[in-house]
């Protein structure tokens, strides 16, 4: 089974269809509004697995230069045409680079958890590379423990998730220097039966 290969063709079927889905992003807005106090005006922030765009990386864009990352073209491309201030690049979060200290802040919202948990210790530590000393991250992890989750029809179509339960990935933060300033358990908004890691941190 292609992992990866499900994740970003599934996302590319949905794309127009998940884009009303999504919600306001009321449970993602006090995060983020947190994280956007603590950076300075022009800030260069990293949006891994921005998806549409809508409406976090536009949020972010207002204020931010942002570059937004994703593994679905049809999603990047919806990104493009609604949020033309801000850069979007194709690939694959686990193997794409950029240069050490690049910036102030990176964010992931709902994305890690669609990379195969055996890559989330490195994807983590290039978070904290690719950080500026005292840069800060955004991050939604795993709550439970699910090595692969699979649901034939998500929103209509296929999709997998893998993640570690919450201990395990706090731990995976700290293990990658990251210092954990806020977290908690947060119920995902299309699925009330499920929870999720937030947690905002600073590069140490």
């Amino acid at each position: 089974m292609n992992f990866k290969r499900i994740v970003a063709d599934s996302y590319d079927a949905i794309a127009d269809r998940l884009a009303g889905a999504r919600g306001d992003g009321s449970t993602v807005a006090p995060w983020l509004r947190r994280l956007s106090e603590l950076l300075p005006a022009e800030a260069r922030v990293l949006d891994l697995g921005c998806g549409a765009g809508v409406p976090h990386t536009a949020t972010l864009a207002q204020r931010f230069q942002v570059i937004g990352v994703d593994i679905s073209s049809r999603q990047l491309a919806l990104a493009s045409n609604s949020i033309p201030n801000a850069q979007f690049v194709l690939g694959d979060m686990a193997s794409i680079d950029f240069r050490p200290a690049s910036f102030d802040a990176v964010t992931a919202i709902y994305s890690i958890i669609h990379v195969p948990r055996a890559q989330q210790p490195a994807l983590l530590t290039a978070v904290r590379r690719w950080l500026k000393p005292s840069g800060f991250a955004l991050l939604v992890l795993g709550a439970n423990d699910t090595p692969a989750g699979y649901e034939a029809d998500w929103f209509g179509a296929p999709m997998l998730w893998s993640h570690f339960n919450a201990e395990q990935s706090l731990a995976l933060l700290l293990d990658a220097r990251l210092q954990i300033l806020l977290h908690d358990l947060v119920t995902d908004p299309l699925d009330p039966r499920g929870r999720h890691l937030f947690a905002l941190c600073r590069a140490s």
